[in-house]
This record gives structure tokens, sequence and C-alpha cells, in this order.
């Protein structure tokens, strides 16, 4: 009866971290903010959920918080899409424009009640947004909320369709900042 019982709960044990695992694998991971990059929307030591699934049945949304592997970088961020496949994205006076119309972004980070002003890299390349720039068809261009401390598509250019890991859905840590994101 003994040796049944420590079977029994081994058995449940390896099923029960192989469950988590599968669902962390291809359903929910949790993901830690690393930078400022996305402030005052996620601060440094925040804790998301990224669903791994929703992107299987649809295409990624403006506004929507994407975590992503980024070639360009060889490393994970998140960060917020900003323009869709076929968009022209550019910058004029601090301001974000998809195709001609300026963006209301609610999200950016404020300085002194005032929106912080998004400004173009000095790359010198196109996407940099010195001059407007129109993606490809599977293309996204990525943004932090904190524009004037964020390594984004700006930097690095457009995200393509197959570096998308999942979308940031909740945030669970810490407990004072609980929240749906």
């Amino acid at each position: 009866m003994k040796t049944r019982t420590i079977i029994e709960y081994v058995a449940i044990t390896a099923g029960a971290i192989a469950l988590a695992l599968l669902i962390q694998a291809f359903v929910v991971k949790p993901y830690r903010i690393p930078s400022g990059s996305m402030e005052n929307t996620l601060l440094i030591g925040d804790r998301v959920l990224v669903n791994r699934i929703v992107y299987h049945t649809r295409d990624p949304h403006r506004g929507d918080i994407v975590v992503f592997n980024s070639k360009a970088k060889g490393v994970t961020l998140i960060k917020r899409v900003i323009a869709l496949p076929g968009e022209t994205i550019s910058l004029r006076d601090g301001r974000v424009y998809i195709d001609d119309e300026v963006l209301d972004e609610p999200y950016v980070r404020h300085i002194n009640g005032s929106l912080e002003p998004t400004y173009p890299f000095t790359s010198g390349e196109p996407w940099s947004l010195q001059h407007p720039y129109t993606l490809g068809p599977n293309d996204y261009f990525m943004m932090g909320d904190n524009r004037t401390d964020s390594g984004d598509s700006r930097d690095w250019g457009p995200m393509h369709r197959s570096e998308v890991v999942g979308e940031a859905f909740f945030m669970y840590w810490p407990p004072t900042r609980l929240r749906i994101l």
C-alpha cells in the first residue's frame, strides 16, 4: 500500500510538471519586463502572461503588445504594434502618421502632462523614419511606449510575422499592478 501511494504521488507530480511545460510551450508563457522601453504601460520587473496561440487564428492588430524574437537583435523583445503590413508610416512634429493620418497614441509615456514626442532615429536606414516608410506584406512596425528610451523598429527595422511569439494579455506581478493589458 505504501509503495503504491508513493508511485501515485510521483505519477501525479510528473503529470503536473509535463502539463505545465506543455502549457508554457504552446499556450501561455510568462515573461519578465527587463527594460524601461514600455514605460509607463509596463515597468522594469513587471511580469506578464503571453498568449502563444492567438496569432495562429488572427494577425496582430495595431496597439497589441507583442513578444517576438528579433532576428535583427538576436533577443526576445516586447513592443507595441504601430503599423501593419502595407501601411506607410512617417513621423512629423513628434507625432506618428499612418497613411498620412495622425495616430492616436494615449499609451505613449507622458512628460509633465504632455505626450512624449516621437522622433526618428538617425541611422539613415529607410525604416528610421527620417522619410516615410512602407511596410512589406508580412512586416509590422514596432515601438516602445517610452519613445526616448526604446530600441525599436526605428533602429532595427520592421518585425517579420514569422518572429511573433504571442500577445501580452495580462500583468500578474506585482500584485498592485495586476490587470488585463
